[in-house]
């Protein structure tokens, strides 16, 4: 009706008979679910709001525009909202929840979040600047509701490609949902999570959004509310597909300890691939244990088409694919505890592609039974090597963050432990017998012998690991020229012949140690005494191999080290003139002040 005259106003300007209604909301139908038109169709309903913006321009192009009241207008701007919201792209490109609230009556089981959502959006042009007022969008996951966002107020601009965002409080009412959501967050390529609210539209602009010929005081002139939009979306959010782990440069570092080798800090270098649209603020101090891995990679089930150090990274990566059917789950696979470890406090996880290199910290966490000390053998044994070692990595807890908690709690991911890097990480560098050449040549042509000596031998250690290393028992196969010619058999040393190596240290060890040299072809045996005889009837010493099983412990864990120690070098003990020699630990605990000594000349004689 006019303004102020009550009297009906000439409906044929905008093609409406006398009587007659404004048709229905555009883009939604009978039911309030949103149409799913053809192309012809969809193309159709997107043009039908601007013809209502051209008939609200008519409106003003005859005078009317002024004198139409607030209702009329109402009518008019409503389905052209309704038919820009219906029809509009909504897309999620981050999500970040912070500042977790809990009602403080427990038995209030209500959760809440600060929410931010950075999203675009393809809209028809409005003609106007617009504003979604705010509101409470109940969200729901499968059909199945679990809280309420409650939001700012959003800018829209003037419509077309925008970037913008949604900000509020998120308030969770439903647990056993969320969890679910959580779950499908960390575990699945994508998830779709709906929004459904009635909220209100700001239009600000001359004639409330009809602009006519002068844009600009569509920025500034004049706002109409319209309550009562239909608000309905599925937004479709990308998941962490079970994430993407990395290790690399493991340490073992010692603590204050009252045994050597006793308790100590391991660190190690992660990096985690998070292609999800979640930025993880918060997460505070993450707790992982950290396993070895039972299933094929493990028990060598699967092999690679080449043997060595690549064979475990390749077995990694095809249990890493996500073709699930023929490959043991991570948790299904979990063998013996390794170690326990967590990050730093201020924890966050960003997206991909900006992940950094953290560091988490904790210790060896090993049960003290001989089929898990074995597993954490193979771990060592690994890592001395330089060949990647498959672990799982198990996320124990996150206690400061219940979605995340829910999510990832439980959560197993199967890594690989990076050996270290190249070069010699052998334990046993050389050895120095205490033999007489000439003599022990006679022996040997004894036909009554037996083609064996019975010698002593000074070793030379050297410490590859950043913690204090505890030898406690050794035997090895000697190899000279591939030959077994040797052995050296000390099962159990006692407090006084156990072996203290401290952090990266080298030293020839001041006791002497028996070996029993012995070969099936003594010929074998005898070329060996010539190359470590002086020159120049000798070179002065020869490089053989051990194949040595070296009882340790380190960081309190008690493993059998069982790695080949190559190119170790064989010399005379005459060779130690002048060279420093260490007592074992015991000793230089118990006040002897022999500790360090040096082979006095004519002492090998």
């Amino acid at each position: 009706r006019e303004q102020g005259t009550g009297a009906p106003m000439d409906t044929r300007v905008l093609g409406i008979k006398e009587g007659g209604a404004l048709p229905p909301p555009l883009g939604v139908c009978a039911a309030g679910a949103a149409a799913k038109p053809d192309g012809a169709r969809r193309r159709w309903l997107r043009v039908v709001p601007l013809l209502a913006l051209a008939a609200g321009a008519a409106v003003a192009a005859v005078g009317y525009g002024a004198s139409v009241g607030s209702d009329v207008k109402l009518h008019i701007g409503k389905p052209f909202v309704m038919g820009i919201i219906a029809l509009f792209d909504l897309k999620v490109d981050q999500i970040t929840l912070r500042d977790t609230k809990k009602w403080p009556d427990p038995k209030v089981n209500l959760v809440a979040f600060d929410l931010l959502m950075d999203v675009h959006m393809d809209l028809l042009f409005f003609g106007a600047q617009a504003t979604l007022g705010s509101a409470e969008f109940n969200l729901a996951f499968g059909g199945e509701r679990f809280g309420t966002l409650h939001s700012l107020p959003c800018p829209l601009g003037g419509g077309g490609k925008i970037k913008t965002k949604i900000a509020g409080t998120l308030v969770v009412d439903d647990l056993a949902v969320f969890r679910k959501v959580a779950r499908a967050v960390v575990t699945e390529d994508e998830l779709h999570v709906e929004l459904y609210t009635i909220l209100a539209v700001e239009l600000r602009g001359a004639d409330h959004g009809i602009c006519r010929t002068d844009v600009q005081t569509c920025k500034t002139k004049g706002t109409l509310r319209i309550p009562d939009v239909p608000f309905a979306k599925s937004v479709v959010l990308r998941g962490a597909r079970s994430f993407g782990i990395e290790f690399r440069d493991m340490l073992v570092l010692d603590q204050n300890s009252t045994e050597p080798a006793g308790d100590a800090l391991i660190t190690i270098d992660v990096r985690v691939n998070n292609p999800s649209s979640f930025v993880m603020r918060d997460l505070g101090a993450v707790q992982v244990d950290v396993y070895t891995d039972k299933s094929g990679c493990a028990r060598k089930e699967f092999k690679g088409p080449r043997e060595g150090k690549s064979a475990a990274k390749e077995c990694l990566q095809r249990l890493a694919t996500h073709d699930t059917d023929a490959r043991p789950t991570p948790e299904h696979s979990l063998g013996v505890k390794f170690a326990e470890v967590q990050t730093e406090t201020d924890f966050w996880l960003a997206r991909s592609p900006d992940n950094d290199w953290f560091r988490v910290k904790g210790k060896l966490a090993v049960p003290p039974r001989e089929h898990d000390l074995v597993s954490t053998a193979d771990v060592f044994n690994h890592f001395l090597t330089s060949r990647d070692t498959p672990l799982i990595a198990r996320v124990a807890a996150v206690p400061s963050h219940p979605f995340y908690e829910a999510a990832a709690t439980g959560l197993a991911l199967r890594v690989g432990l990076p050996g270290m890097g190249p070069g010699d990480h052998d334990i046993i560098q050389k050895v120095y017998i205490d033999l007489n050449i000439p003599v022990a040549t006679v022996t040997l042509l004894n036909p009554f012998n037996g083609g064996s000596l019975e010698q002593y031998m000074h070793i030379a250690l050297r410490n590859p690991l950043d913690a204090e290393l505890y030898v406690h028992g050794l035997a090895a196969r000697i190899l000279y020229n591939d030959v077994h010619v040797g052995t050296v058999s000390l099962p159990e040393l006692n407090e006084h012949e156990a072996i203290v190596l401290p952090p990266s240290a080298t030293f020839v060890t001041a006791r002497q140690y028996p070996v029993l040299l012995h070969a099936a072809n003594v010929a074998d045996l005898l070329k060996l005494l010539k190359q470590i005889s002086p020159p120049p009837v000798g070179e002065g010493s020869a490089m053989i191999n051990l194949d040595a099983r070296i009882a340790a412990r380190v960081g309190g864990v008690e493993p059998t080290l069982v790695y080949r120690q190559s190119n170790v070098t064989c010399l005379l003990e005459s060779s130690l003139l002048g060279v420093k020699l260490h007592e074992n630990f015991v000793a230089e605990e118990s006040g002897n002040d022999s500790s360090s000594d040096y082979l006095e000349e004519g002492a090998s004689s």
